[in-house]
């Protein structure tokens, strides 16, 4: 089969992407064939210089940026965890405005505080997320504060943020202050360093009722969707003379985690699962748990709302029996 003139550019392009300066006129569908003919010239590697990975996210995100990522997960089985903190503020810079779920759980704990800071300030930023796990990255209240500092100054910021988990926190209910300015929340899951503290961080929430039952609401597999999702295995490398070096550190690192796969899951979960914080779960409902009298007031309320008499008379039911007689 003959290849189209658009496979045959492609392919000529893609071997000279980065020297592309701008993507602005072209179409989502070519950009799309020259970037992915592009990552089959580095297959073979699995390594990329973290400046060439720079450079990739501002030519895809200048004019393409609503399909270039719209999910974004770091974890430890992704290799977009070798990037450094740096990178790691410039991807969030240039997606935060298509983000839609970001699950950043276990990744600030490893940068210093003021990278840490510039993350969190990028993400309190972020106006179409909706799903955000800020698990284990040891935040405090300060950290919160600086999370919902940008919603409370102008309502935008996290305006459509519905599920938010800070479990395994050193939280206090100091934070429920500054949480409590996120309106669009459905759900909220939280670890208190003190369960003595846990009345008066619900007591915050008027919009939110506590959830008591075992049901794990809202916790669903976060991966990494867009045409970043596409980028494979990547490892940065400062200069292309200890490529080789940093491909065989690479396996032996692939090899020793999957020989502790097993440990480090069981490991992982045992973390999860840590009874010694106070767990704390707030939901706007729950199908199987209305234990809480907030949530029985609401109800109420909701009910006289809708049904001010609170019953029918004799006439009301005439009228309504009539429309079905």
């Amino acid at each position: 089969m003959i290849p189209s003139l658009v496979n045959l550019a492609s392919r000529v392009l893609g071997k000279y992407f980065l020297s592309i300066e701008s993507c602005r006129y072209l179409p989502d569908e070519i950009v799309e064939k020259v970037f992915d003919e592009y990552l089959k010239t580095i297959s073979s590697l699995s390594i990329i210089n973290e400046n060439d990975l720079i450079k990739i996210i501002n030519m895809l995100t200048d004019y393409h940026s609503d399909i270039f990522c719209t999910s974004f997960c770091y974890s430890i089985t992704n290799n977009l965890n070798f990037l450094t903190a740096n990178c790691h503020v410039h991807l969030l810079t240039r997606i935060h405005l298509n983000l839609i779920q970001l699950d950043f759980s276990y990744a600030l704990e490893k940068f210093v505080y003021e990278e840490k800071r510039k993350i969190l300030n990028i993400i309190g930023q972020m106006e179409n997320i909706e799903y955000l796990r800020l698990t284990y990255n040891r935040l405090d209240d300060e950290d919160i504060r600086l999370l919902t500092a940008s919603n409370r100054i102008r309502s935008k910021a996290l305006c459509n943020l519905h599920s938010l988990h800070l479990q395994g926190n050193n939280l206090t209910s100091r934070s429920g202050r500054f949480l409590k300015a996120l309106a669009s929340l459905d759900n909220l899951y939280i670890s208190l360093v003190s369960s003595s503290e846990k009345s008066t961080f619900v007591k915050e929430f008027d919009n939110l009722c506590e959830c008591i039952c075992s049901k794990q609401n809202g916790w669903e597999e976060i991966i990494n969707r867009g045409w970043i999702s596409k980028i494979p295995q990547l490892q940065p490398s400062a200069t292309a003379a200890d490529n080789n070096f940093c491909m065989n550190l690479f396996e032996e690192f692939e090899q020793r985690n999957n020989f502790f796969s097993n440990f480090s899951d069981r490991k992982r979960r045992r973390v999860d699962n840590d009874d010694s914080m106070q767990l704390v779960k707030l939901v706007r409902s729950c199908s199987t748990c209305f234990r809480n009298s907030t949530a029985r007031s609401t109800k109420k309320q909701e009910k006289i709302i809708s049904n001010p008499t609170g019953f029918m008379d004799s006439a009301q039911a005439n009228d309504l029996l009539s429309c079905y007689l």
